[in-house]
């Protein structure tokens, strides 16, 4: 009993720590791409006469590159000096819209003029990662990488787990996108709409701490918070696998984390 005990724990540990460590990898590959995006000479110049109609025919051109040459999904929006929306790369018509309100990794870009890659929300929950646009040292605007949870999602699949990204329902008056997608104790499910989350139906997902394990006869869970820029609790992502040996398993853990690298800031 012990050893089977042991050798779910060791499965549950390998579990937290892959699912960690491919969502750290995704958020500097946004990082990455943003910064690259940012600094491309015809995105620049475009943005710079402000043609949106070239802008936005240049944006989805780099992205269709991108996607040939690294199998990358992702959406770019591109901001005014005043936070407002430039161009969005999945809709032309959308401009102007003022997003200073709400998006507080937009705000920390301008003031601190360093490229930040976070969860953030906005309609949608996701992986943002933002550069500045500067020009003469002075702040113009700013660009947006946004990344989803498919290629963690499939990663974690292929290793055997079924992944749960799940949102407060607190924040659906923001990610209003989200309304319509399956609820329970509190929660909204965030990514794939096939995912069984009867499997989950007998926890108290509010209890949960920052990280850990639990288990029940038929499944046993991994999970780790996530968090906004000002360290609001804004969900879970949760990893599942069979408990063939029916052990039940409860540990949790605490930690805070913040990390800023080489002018680069990682929530």
């Amino acid at each position: 009993m012990i050893d089977r005990s042991n050798n779910l724990l060791s499965q549950l540990e390998n579990g937290l720590a892959t699912a960690r460590y491919l969502f750290e990898e995704q958020k500097r590959y946004a990082l990455s791409l943003s910064l690259l995006l940012s600094q491309d000479k015809e995105i620049q110049e475009s943005f710079i006469k402000k043609e949106r109609q070239e802008s936005f025919k240049i944006v989805n051109k780099k992205i269709d590159l991108l996607k040939k040459l690294q199998n990358s999904e992702m959406d770019v929006q591109i901001h005014n000096k005043n936070l407002s929306t430039y161009i969005r790369s999945w809709d032309f018509s959308k401009k102007d819209i003022p997003l200073e309100t709400f998006r507080k990794g937009l705000v920390k870009v301008k003031k601190q003029m360093k490229p930040l890659v976070s969860i953030e929300l906005g309609k949608r929950l996701n992986i943002k990662a933002i550069s500045p646009l500067i020009q003469n040292n002075q702040f113009i605007g700013s660009l947006e990488v946004i990344i989803g949870f498919d290629y963690l999602e499939k990663e974690l699949k292929q290793k055997g787990f079924d992944t749960f990204i799940l949102l407060k329902n607190k924040f659906l008056n923001i990610a209003d996108t989200l309304k319509t997608n399956p609820s329970f104790k509190g929660f909204t499910l965030v990514n794939n709409q096939n995912q069984n989350i009867d499997s989950l139906e007998y926890f108290n997902l509010k209890e949960l701490k920052d990280y850990g394990y639990f288990t029940s006869q038929h499944k046993a869970f991994s999970y780790f918070s996530i968090y906004s820029l000002d360290r609001e609790k804004l969900g879970y992502i949760i990893i599942s696998l069979a408990n063939k040996d029916n052990i039940l398993i409860k540990y949790s853990y605490e930690k805070r984390r913040t990390e800023e690298n080489s002018g680069i800031i990682i929530e």
